[in-house]
């Protein structure tokens, strides 16, 4: 069963089948981290309460992935999800680490953390935004 294709206002939709494409390709290359679902985290609000990194991990390697300020303070440990949740694109073996914003059971200020993610020798950096 492959993806399917849907017409959206005359308009071919292309997402299922580009993340079917990228599933394959990270199976050729073992691990591949797709990145966060959203940059942008809103602890407080309705909507993007976690910070959610997905990635494919065929090989079942061990994960990890930590937040920092951007002056280089540990925030918080990234969290193991598994199986992903959705939105993630499906691959063989999706997983997905998640922030809640948090640091030791309290909201983090609005700013710009840095996230870091180690797996299978390879190093995974980037910026996520919280907004409150």
């Amino acid at each position: 069963m492959g993806p399917s294709w849907s017409r959206v206002k005359g308009a071919l939709a292309w997402s299922a089948a580009l993340l079917a494409l990228l599933a394959l390709w990270a199976a050729a290359d073992g691990f591949q981290l797709f990145g966060p679902l959203s940059r942008f985290l809103t602890p407080n609000g309705p909507y993007n309460q976690r910070a959610i990194f997905c990635f494919d991990n065929p090989s079942d390697s061990g994960v990890s992935g930590e937040i920092y300020t951007l002056l280089g303070a540990q925030v918080s440990s990234l969290q193991l999800q598994s199986p992903a949740v959705s939105g993630c694109p499906a691959g063989f073996k999706p997983q997905d680490l998640y922030w809640d914003g948090r640091e030791n059971g309290s909201v983090v200020h609005s700013g710009v953390y840095v996230y870091e993610i180690d797996a299978e020798g390879h190093h995974y950096t980037g910026t996520v935004v919280v907004i409150r």
